[in-house]
């Protein structure tokens, strides 16, 4: 018998299919396992049990007519609140939106999945407009670890990450702006994706993320679900003109593949940060299981751009950001500011003072970052980086300025490649001292997530999956 639990999306998907498994049975034990697990992570904010059971009950009578229902064919899936899902209120993570009335249409990427067969079931927690690197707000509260309930899943995808390692759902959506899913994923001990930038289409929306540091993405248990998740959701589409055509060939095919000899750069500062102990040695492990797949593997010392004025260029972006975030509530902010967080509301307001110098400042340097990494990518195939500095911080989130003292700011290795727009995965590597997951990153060239993704299960199939412990949850 299969775990349902733990089991993969295409474990779950082909147990479908070959009629082993009803999408009913399988959505009764997802609504069963929310249930019992989820009041001690807080991380699905909206359920329709009622609803979910009559969409599978639905499919499973397709399925019996001999219907081809997909390839995510009944599998549950939970989407981030920043992403309309048709039937679910989109709340954004904030308590500015929590009366919010429910989404009429889907995203383009929801309705991809939804295309697909899966079955959308609920949403997950996030910060206010994914503006923090822990996951909580005054609508939903505080998002925990399952790996320990007294740290922090991460941001912006936190609610997505616990669900998916805590045994919830196999697949979840994300996304990432400056680590938001490879953080999670790395805190959590899951694989996180950042696609290549318009891999994935986004919106509808009112306003574009003219930013363009914003890639939406899956939340999966395994390299093989990411893949099959990205084959789904990848493709152009006209509400997104940004977004890039869909791949000539299967992600998913790929991976059967092998990969030729590469050259790979380890990178263990970029000049900014100071990786804990347990990271270095997470890095060095994975270093040395690539060198010995017969990769050409070395250390460069590359420094970012601007590294001797940082955090600077961080704090610089992050009000850039903000700016956007501003420009799109704006009329909310003015008509009823009361009702956002305190905290997100300080934010939006040192947004809107964003002045065109310190504009043309931010976008100097991501010019300079774009020649750097092009300058990193004609010596190497592939990077190998850390995820973050350090396992995961409090669930109250982590002391800023005492990471910028430590040189652990926990986007310093990730928010470069929303920057340059370059796929970026997170792979778990091992645990530290402290029981929590470590992590290490890889970084491909514009474009070649085939390559990112096969080079991920080579991590995969060294370093083994992580499982959280059950007592720690109650699971």
């Amino acid at each position: 018998m299969t775990d349902l639990t733990y089991a993969s999306a295409t474990e779950l998907v082909a147990l479908v299919k070959d009629g082993a498994l009803s999408p009913r049975e399988l959505t009764d034990h997802t609504l069963e396992r929310i249930a019992a697990v989820d009041p001690a992570l807080n991380s699905v904010v909206a359920l329709d049990p009622e609803r979910a059971r009559a969409e599978a009950d639905a499919l499973g009578e397709r399925l019996a007519r001999g219907t081809e229902a997909g390839p995510l064919a009944g599998l549950p899936v939970l989407v981030k609140d920043l992403e309309d899902a048709a039937g679910y209120p989109t709340s954004r993570g904030t308590s500015g939106f929590r009366d919010a009335p429910p989404a009429a249409r889907d995203s383009v990427h929801v309705a991809r999945l939804r295309a697909a067969g899966a079955l959308i079931i609920g949403k997950t927690n996030t910060p206010p407009v994914g503006a923090a690197i822990h996951t909580a707000n005054d609508a939903f509260g505080i998002t925990r670890n399952p790996w320990n309930l007294d740290r922090s899943p991460g941001g912006s995808s936190g609610g997505a990450a616990a669900a998916v390692a805590a045994g919830l759902v196999a697949l979840g959506t994300a996304g990432d702006g400056g680590g938001s899913t490879r953080i999670p994923a790395a805190l959590c001990g899951l694989p996180g994706l950042k696609p290549s930038r318009g891999r994935i289409p986004q919106g509808p929306s009112r306003m574009p993320n003219w930013p363009q540091n914003t890639c939406l993405s899956g939340m999966a248990r395994t390299v093989r679900d990411t893949a099959l998740h990205l084959d789904v959701a990848a493709g152009h589409h006209p509400c997104d003109p940004f977004s890039l055509p869909a791949p000539t060939g299967s992600y998913l095919t790929a991976l059967d593949t092998p990969l030729p000899a590469l050259r790979i750069g380890v990178l263990t500062t970029l000049g900014v940060a100071t990786p804990r102990p347990e990271m270095l040695a997470a890095l060095e492990r994975v270093a040395a299981m690539l060198r010995g797949e017969g990769h050409a593997v070395r250390e460069d010392d590359a420094v970012l751009p601007d590294a001797d004025t940082y955090p600077r260029p961080f704090q610089l972006r992050q009000k850039l950001l903000a700016y956007n975030r501003f420009l799109g509530l704006a009329d909310e902010l003015a008509a009823r500011r009361d009702d956002f967080e305190p905290w997100f509301a300080r934010v939006l307001d040192d947004g809107s003072g964003l002045t065109p110098e310190e504009a043309a400042v931010h976008w100097a340097h991501r010019s300079r970052l774009d020649r750097w990494t092009a300058d990193l990518f004609d010596r190497y195939d592939l990077l190998l980086l850390p995820t973050v500095p350090t396992t995961a911080w409090p669930a109250e989130g982590p002391d800023t300025l005492r990471a910028v003292r430590e040189g652990t700011l926990p986007i310093a290795f990730t928010s470069v490649f929303n920057d340059t727009g370059h796929p970026a995965m997170s792979m778990p590597a091992g645990f530290a001292p402290d029981g929590l997951p470590c992590s290490v990153q890889l970084v491909a060239p514009h474009h070649r997530e085939d390559r990112l993704l096969a080079a991920a299960r080579l991590v995969e199939e060294a370093e083994g999956p992580l499982l959280p412990p059950p007592s720690v949850f109650g699971g």
